[in-house]
């Protein structure tokens, strides 16, 4: 049995000079999920016990009035909500920093997320409108209408937390145009309920402090490299923010762009001669903060920094930073180094280890190496 559930839209907002106009909202779904809901038979919720949301519908452009407002009995697609957001893996998504102009950390869209997390009904509904809005504005004549719904969840075992989550979905799978132009109606369940419709989507969590909604997770299953204009969009121009790499994660991408070069660079000897002194000024230097951009320039040149550009083209990921790891970035360079107590250091290829004789003593490691020289240069240490 199917089962129509009209959600009232919260538009009373004194003060807003906003044009509004009527927008329905339905919920569509098995009665068995609107009266078994999986959290109150003992499941789990992934994206935590929803407080608020929001719905409304995006036109490109279209900034001067707003259709939709604040979805009612929010209980009634928790658990679609919950599916939705386990199978769309944003929680494993990569992390994004937003761009701060001043060290008070101001910046509208994360004004916006904490108003919504923790600010009054009317300061929270006023936040989703602005955010819509602002969502309008930097689409343009290559995005589609789209769905934008924004919800506010509780965090399990942290009371002062909240998450928000931001979710697009196109306007084909979800609006139902009635004959009257002023009247829309939005299939919420049916939205959330086809995740392949899912288009884009980012999360936030935190406390209400300085520090604490600073950036968040985001999915884009449109950002690939044909359609990269039109999807940074959501990104750089809707979150005002950029792409940031983990520790771990940032450290295995640049041993990995560097082995390849590497490797690709076999017929220039002196190009695999940069890659090994980049590899060591890495390992060596106190630096702490790399982006794949700041190796580049600041170790390579001509065919070597070429074929490196190459292994990663997207711009956002060349030039985020990140805190090197160390024990990542050798698991992924097959080089060992190591740094004797007279300041050498010495980078071994791991085809080359059974070389190298590293002896365990009670209060040292020694190492011995024996070889034939075949090339010798001095260098300036970089590090």
């Amino acid at each position: 049995m199917t089962q129509l559930l009209p959600f009232k839209l919260s538009n009373e907002l004194r003060g807003n000079t906003y044009n509004r106009k009527p927008l329905t909202v339905i919920m569509t779904c098995p009665q068995r999920r609107l009266t078994e809901p999986l959290w109150q038979r003992g499941g789990t919720m992934p994206a935590g016990l929803i407080e608020r949301m929001y719905a409304f519908q995006v036109y490109p452009r279209e900034v001067e009035e707003i259709k939709g407002g604040q979805v009612a009995n929010v209980a009634n697609i928790q658990e679609i909500l919950d599916a939705a957001f386990d199978q769309s893996n944003l929680i494993q998504g990569p992390g994004i920093g937003f761009n701060f102009t001043s060290v008070s950390r101001n910046h509208a869209v994360r004004d916006f997320l904490l108003s919504i997390a923790f600010g009054l009904p009317d300061e929270a509904l006023k936040a989703a409108e602005d955010l819509s809005l602002r969502l309008a504005s930097a689409m343009d004549n290559r995005s589609n209408p789209s769905l934008f719904a924004v919800s506010a969840h509780q965090v399990e075992n942290n009371p002062a937390s909240r998450s928000v989550i931001l979710w697009t979905f196109p306007q084909q799978a979800v609006f139902r145009f009635s004959a009257d132009s002023d009247s829309t109606v939005i299939d919420l369940m049916d939205a959330f309920n086809r995740e392949s419709n899912l288009r884009k989507a980012a999360l936030f969590t935190g406390e209400n402090g300085k520090v604490d909604f600073l950036g968040g997770k985001v999915l884009d299953l449109q950002g690939t490299t044909s359609a990269k204009p039109a999807a940074d969009f959501w990104v750089v121009k809707f979150l005002d923010a950029q792409l940031q790499l983990g520790a771990k994660e940032g450290s295995r991408l640049l041993a990995k762009a560097l082995r390849n070069t590497h490797d690709k660079c076999k017929e220039d000897p002196g190009a695999q001669a940069q890659i090994h002194a980049a590899i060591l000024g890495i390992s060596s230097s106190n630096q702490s903060l790399y982006s794949l951009q700041d190796v580049e320039e600041r170790y390579l040149s001509g065919s070597a920094a070429e074929v490196f550009h190459n292994q990663i083209k997207s711009e956002p990921i060349r030039t985020s930073s990140f805190q090197l790891d160390e024990s990542a970035f050798e698991s992924q360079i097959n080089y060992r180094i190591y740094t004797l107590q007279t300041g050498v250091i010495v980078s071994v290829p791991l085809e080359a280890a059974g070389t190298v004789e590293v002896i365990d003593e009670e209060t040292r490691r020694t190492l011995k190496l024996s070889g034939i020289v075949l090339e010798e240069k001095l260098r300036s240490r970089r590090g």
